[in-house]
């Protein structure tokens, strides 16, 4: 069942939040090592070769993070950034790149990248660096929450499955309406 998201103020029909993070890479080794230091973290991983086929499905599913390569044939990972954001797409981007470039990070970073990750790097940063994407996105979006959702020690709002994120919704949305 689709419903309507609503994204940096901007709805989005049918999108759905989906409890997975999304590596982009034009890299295969990459792609599965990013994979492999996720997966045994908890982390559903869903790869995308590429920003275009990324930005295709970006438009049916919000990842809880998103590991995205600055340098890829095509378009680059920082172009990606950019026609995510002009999307009003708001789900944490970690940018990965071999590159030691400050003025990239810069701009990344004034574009709304979450962090920057260089290549080689420790197996166990991505899955810290997703943690606390999710944890900064979480809090942040809770707390504007049209819905009144709020974050509190029993609320686990990205551990739920969409369909129980649904539910809660649903429920949330009768509780407003029943008072009006």
């Amino acid at each position: 069942m689709g419903q309507n998201l609503v994204v940096g103020g901007e709805i989005y029909r049918d999108v759905k939040p989906a409890s997975e993070i999304v590596v982009v890479d034009d890299d295969e080794d990459m792609r599965d090592l990013l994979s492999a230091s996720l997966a045994p973290e908890g982390f559903p991983v869903t790869t995308f070769e590429d920003g275009d086929k990324f930005l295709t499905e970006a438009g049916t599913r919000v990842p809880m993070c998103i590991f995205l390569d600055v340098v890829m044939p095509r378009r680059s990972g920082l172009e990606v950034l950019k026609e995510l954001r002009m999307r009003n797409y708001w789900a944490p981007i970690i940018l990965v790149s071999a590159m030691d470039d400050i003025a990239m990070v810069v701009e990344a970073m004034k574009n709304g990248a979450h962090d920057y990750i260089k290549k080689p790097f420790d197996p166990h940063m991505p899955p810290l660096q997703a943690r606390k994407a999710i944890a900064a996105w979480s809090s942040r979006e809770q707390a504007k929450s049209p819905l009144g959702i709020r974050d509190n020690e029993n609320s686990k709002w990205f551990l739920l499955t969409p369909d129980e994120r649904n539910a809660v919704m649903l429920m949330r949305f009768m509780d407003i309406a029943a008072t009006r």
